[in-house]
């Protein structure tokens, strides 16, 4: 199947062109980052590898296979015990996270990072038009594209009719996004190709501070005097995490079902800044008339033994307002809520509903593909950064959408499923991924023609196809007990409000789907 736009390049580096339209000359930067795209057209081989922490500056990078078991053991504790003393081990969530991390870093060139800059760059900057049009842009249909809950397109509209002093400007406040993405192979010379298959925004926090630990312990012992650099700055991550609210107001957390990682973490971490974060029950919400507040309402929960300025509802109950809220909440948490009470927690909540409700969304990479020619033809985009979208995001077919239909008929006629995946497009963690190759031809076909109604329905699972990355294979060593492995590896990168942080954490482990929840391990990346 064809791409939905074709960037083709000219024979010179510095120039591209787009069908329809005239040769346009790149940038500098972005000269580099084509170039190190194009050796994809060679032999596949590997660029990333992990090493083993040298002890001074000067040693050759060696595998961790090449050093001998007590050596890697008594990194393995230093490690985890570093860990500790970033965050106590009650703060670390369920499964004790932090015994998963692995001490042998990913060693990361200075072409990995050009390439994650401008796919950060050009994925924000499409993000932001999109959402901004939304509801007005008549001709582009996103809501018929992809719909969303009735309850949701109601909530999104009304933040849409509210001035900029109730709700700002997506762009002023996108709030938190962990994209994660697949390792198309290297090549000779060059590096490999990285491909954005999902956003994960419905948790505020998820990823941010296990990354900002993990790096920070591995400066505990000795990166940046032992000649090589940590590649994320844990200082930038909390920094970051830490411009979300106003540290001047009081800080709430909602958490319902999900367990969590980082919210816990992030609890510890605030407490050293002088900040007490309540963590609420959405059990706990409650809503107060106030005709002079946009949506009529404030946002009240019940109050902790001894807050400061409570006030007492009609039936008894002694509360504490909410100024600022994050959210840990599934959607179906969401659903249960009233308009109202979804309305004063959108005017609140620091990681922005249209971010939880759209971005999260795997549509939206569809939808970002299929907008490639016209955000160019904007000038939203360069073309050179279209160019790395459209070689940055896994091709994404939506349901209802005129590629779905040439899909089946594509299906009907060969075994083309085996090289696709179905996706839930609002899940994470792995949950519910179906490999085409794993179904028979009735059962595929009959997913995809349910897929021709794009409309979201409870009880039924709404999926995305994606195209299945074959990855690259790598030695990593994440348990002393099973050796060196060869597996994928599993990227993601932090942002917040459209601003790159820096590189995320790896995931790897055994099987198809590699998630932490599913028993994977995860490592934290180096530079020289």
């Amino acid at each position: 199947m064809e791409d939905p736009l074709q960037l083709k390049y000219l024979g010179d580096i510095g120039s591209l062109s787009i069908p329809g339209g005239q040769p346009r000359k790149t940038s500098p930067k972005l000269q580099t980052h084509l170039i190190d795209c194009l050796y994809t057209m060679k032999k596949p081989s590997s660029a990333l590898h992990t090493i083993l922490l040298p002890s001074t500056a000067g040693e050759q990078h060696v595998s961790p296979q090449d050093s001998d078991a007590a050596t890697r053991q008594a990194l393995i504790d230093t490690l985890h015990c570093n860990m500790l003393k970033c965050s106590p081990p009650e703060t670390w969530g369920a499964g004790d996270i932090y015994q998963t991390c692995s001490p042998h870093p990913v060693l990361i060139t200075p072409a990995h990072k050009r390439q994650l800059q401008c796919l950060s760059e050009a994925l924000s900057t499409a993000i932001v038009d999109i959402v901004n049009r939304w509801w007005t842009d008549a001709e582009a249909r996103f809501p018929e594209r992809m719909p969303i809950e009735p309850f949701e397109e109601d909530l999104l509209r009304w933040m849409e009719s509210q001035p900029d002093s109730a709700i700002r400007p997506f762009e002023t406040c996108t709030g938190s996004c962990r994209p994660d993405m697949l390792l198309e192979p290297a090549v000779d010379g060059g590096i490999e190709n990285y491909r954005i298959c999902e956003i994960n925004a419905r948790f505020c926090m998820n990823g941010f501070l296990v990354t900002a630990y993990g790096q920070q312990a591995l400066l505990d012992m000795g990166v940046g005097r032992n000649g090589l650099k940590g590649v994320t700055d844990p200082e930038t991550v909390k920094n970051g995490l830490n411009s979300l609210y106003n540290p001047s107001l009081p800080l709430h957390f909602c958490k319902g079902e999900e367990p969590g990682y980082d919210i816990h973490l992030y609890r510890h971490y605030a407490k050293s800044l002088g900040i007490q974060v309540r963590l609420i029950d959405p059990a706990d919400l409650r809503l107060l008339e106030s005709p002079t507040s946009p949506g009529g309402y404030k946002l009240y929960c019940l109050a902790q033994e001894n807050a400061a300025g409570t006030v007492t509802n009609d039936v008894g109950e002694t509360l504490e307002e909410i100024h600022q809220i994050g959210l840990e909440l599934h959607q179906r948490e969401l659903a249960r809520m009233t308009p109202q009470m979804l309305q004063q927690l959108s005017l609140r909540c620091f990681n922005d509903m249209r971010t939880i409700l759209l971005v999260h969304d795997k549509r939206l990479l569809g939808i970002i593909i299929q907008e490639l020619d016209n955000l160019v033809a904007r000038n939203v985009l360069t073309p050179e950064q279209a160019i790395i979208l459209q070689r940055g995001i896994v091709p994404t077919i939506l349901p209802g959408s005129s590629q779905l239909s040439h899909f089946i008929a594509e299906c009907r006629k060969s075994s083309l499923k085996d090289a696709y995946i179905l996706k839930p497009v609002r899940s994470g963690k792995g949950a519910g991924i179906l490999f085409g190759d794993q179904l028979d031809r009735d059962d595929w076909l009959s997913k995809l023609e349910a897929m021709r109604d794009p409309h979201l329905q409870r009880g039924k699972t709404t999926y995305v196809i994606q195209r299945r990355i074959e990855h690259s294979l790598y030695e990593v060593l994440l348990r002393e007990s099973e050796g060196v492995q060869r597996y994928p590896l599993i990227g993601t990168f932090l942002m917040v409000h459209g601003k790159l942080l820096g590189l995320g954490l790896w995931r790897s482990g055994p099987g198809r789907i590699c998630a932490l929840s599913l028993g994977g391990g995860w490592i934290c990346s180096v530079e020289e």
